[in-house]
């Protein structure tokens, strides 16, 4: 069985792009926790659908990847080690390593109306996060 090439293009259908992002978001982060346990590596991935949720895998965290990567950009010289600081509040999705579902994936037909609207506060909280990371990662690589 030969793999054909598949063109890079749009998916027009809103239907069909929120398919394809999905099962690609599962396909993602399954393969890098396979890098990190294949590698020992260290690994984050953070992605937003169109529909505004965020979606994130890292190991051993987000926070841990993303402080080490803004730490590594604002050290004055290659060799220098500069600390990394760990926040308080932990913000991670996904990241036990024996579980086989990766993201976010919550059973929202168990929820009751004040689990979702807790799930809801989280998530705004969370996506608050991650775009104030980015907005920082992005501040320093122009420094």
């Amino acid at each position: 069985m030969v793999r054909t090439k598949v063109e890079i293009k749009r998916i027009e259908d809103k239907a069909k792009r929120h398919t394809t992002f999905t099962k690609r978001r599962q396909g993602l982060f399954k393969k890098t926790k396979e890098l990190v346990k294949r590698c020992d590596a260290e690994a984050a991935v953070i992605t937003f659908s169109l529909a505004g949720n965020i979606f994130a895998f890292g190991h051993p965290s987000v926070d841990n990847v993303v402080n080490r990567y803004i730490a590594a950009m604002s050290a004055p010289e290659l060799g220098e080690v500069v600390p990394v600081h760990e926040e308080a509040e932990d913000a991670v999705i996904g990241t036990n390593e024996d579980d086989e579902t990766l993201g976010l994936e919550v059973p929202l037909d168990d929820m009751g109306m004040t689990e979702l609207e807790e799930l809801d506060r989280t998530m705004t909280e969370m996506k608050k996060k991650v775009v104030d990371k980015i907005d920082g990662i992005i501040s320093c690589s122009k420094n």
